[in-house]
């Protein structure tokens, strides 16, 4: 599975861009938006820029991703077969 992420393009050149995510730069294929301009939000998936992005939807995403990564949100782990059940009418 591949997880993608939302960064702002820091660099443009002929073979790709320069996107910033959380502090990491990456490289990433321009192919599918090959007029990007230094300053963009983009999504970046599988090391390809696949949409640009506004602020809100950026903002959105971050939350969302940093959210799903939380400890907190990941709540007690149960192993398997022994999840509570909510269906038995006992």
């Amino acid at each position: 599975m591949c997880l993608g992420f939302p960064g702002l393009v820091v660099a443009v050149d002929a073979t790709g861009a320069t996107v910033d995510t959380e502090g990491r730069r990456r490289r990433a294929s321009t192919l599918l938006a090959p007029d990007l301009a230094v300053g963009e939000w983009v999504f970046v998936a599988a090391g390809t820029v696949v949409d640009r992005l506004d602020p809100d939807e950026v903002a959105f995403i971050r939350a969302t991703l940093l959210a799903a990564i939380a400890p907190e949100a990941a709540g007690p782990r149960v192993p398997v077969g022994q999840e509570e059940r909510h269906d038995d009418p006992s």
